[in-house]
């Protein structure tokens, strides 16, 4: 029955934790606003590709997307000075995209071939060779929305960043095109083995000044409205099974009361020390199994109270997707949780 209770807790609501994909991130165009990291950049040596949505609103002079390490690596959002290992190229007549329009950007290179590539909206505007034996350096900051440490007036970027990703892997011109060819199609999917630096990654920082969440526009409101429905129906069917594997919790309970009890009352006549320390030491660790699997149902019972609320798909401005796709995610963290389902057949004499 634990495991059915597990199995109805998922239905759908993996598929709804790609919601926060669809977010958005605005910069607001000062240069106290941006987001910086320290990634792990070693996968990224000696071959990588980068790419993701922009959508320029202002006008600064030298408005940077993104910098890893100053110059190491550099785009601008008008293609003024994008950078490769600290060598740069003039691209502004390529980078002709209206304002408020989005576009897609995406570079790619690899030690192999020794040239790094640029394309904007599937095409190749750019190709560069680089000096042989050259690889990326590790260790460096990467910035999004301004260069170097941040914080620069007039490089800081106006506009709107989304699904930027990072591959250790050299992008074919048919893959790029693909990614180009529909924003909410979310097309960068590969190989499991090849490590990313992800949107959801990125999504996940500390930001700095005013950087906030905006909708993409990908999902229509009523297709929202439909996925927390069906959220909520979740939670409902959830908080029932809830409750039978609470009443099941406490008939466990009552069967270790009751069996504690009688050992006790037994090693009193029979038992000798060191068997009765034994019979302690299993109570013992009967306790403190018993709080764990408490502690993972109050944490249960907490996150399924939390969906129940304040998520009624009626806010005009993304929050309810955002709230969502968090509330689905922690959901179905929980419910594959290996050691809740251990704990409860363990108690449950492994039924």
């Amino acid at each position: 029955m634990i495991i059915w209770l597990l199995a109805l807790l998922v239905p759908s609501l993996q598929s709804d934790s790609t919601l926060r994909r669809y977010t958005a991130l605005n910069f607001p165009g000062d240069s106290e606003s941006f987001i910086t990291l320290l990634p792990d950049t070693a996968p990224f040596t000696e071959v990588f590709s980068f790419c993701g949505w922009v959508r320029k609103l202002g006008s600064a002079g030298w408005p940077i997307l993104l910098s890893y390490g100053g110059n190491e690596i550099r785009v601008q959002d008008e293609g003024g000075h994008n950078c490769i290992f600290g060598s740069c190229l003039r691209l502004t007549n390529k980078f002709t995209v209206p304002r408020g329009t989005w576009y897609h950007y995406c570079s790619s290179w690899s030690s192999e071939s020794g040239e790094f590539r640029e394309y904007v909206d599937g095409e190749l505007v750019a190709s560069r060779a680089t000096a042989p034996g050259r690889r990326l350096q590790t260790g460096l900051r990467f910035t999004l929305g301004n260069w170097g440490e941040g914080g620069l007036q007039g490089l800081e970027f106006e506009g709107h960043l989304f699904d930027i990703n990072f591959f250790a892997k050299e992008l074919s011109r048919s893959e790029v095109e693909k990614m180009a060819g529909d924003m909410c199609a979310l097309n960068e999917e590969f190989d499991e083995g090849v490590h990313s630096l992800s949107w959801e990654d990125i999504l996940d920082q500390p930001r700095n000044g005013t950087v906030s969440e905006t909708d993409t526009g990908c999902l229509e409101r009523d297709e929202v409205r439909s996925r927390l429905e069906e959220a909520r129906n979740g939670v409902r069917r959830s908080e029932k099974e809830l409750e039978q594997v609470a009443s099941r919790l406490n008939l466990i309970v009552s069967r270790l009361m009751m069996e504690t009890g009688e050992t006790l009352n037994w090693a009193g006549e029979n038992q000798t020390t060191a068997e009765l320390v034994e019979s302690t030491a299993s109570l013992g660790r009967n306790i403190r199994e018993l709080k764990r699997v408490t502690t993972l149902l109050d944490r249960t019972a907490g996150i399924l109270e939390e969906g129940g609320t304040g998520q009624d798909g009626s806010g005009g401005n993304g929050s309810d997707t955002r709230d969502a796709a968090k509330f689905c995610e922690k959901l179905v963290g929980m419910t594959i949780t290996k050691q809740f389902i251990e704990l409860m057949k363990s108690m449950d004499g492994g039924n």
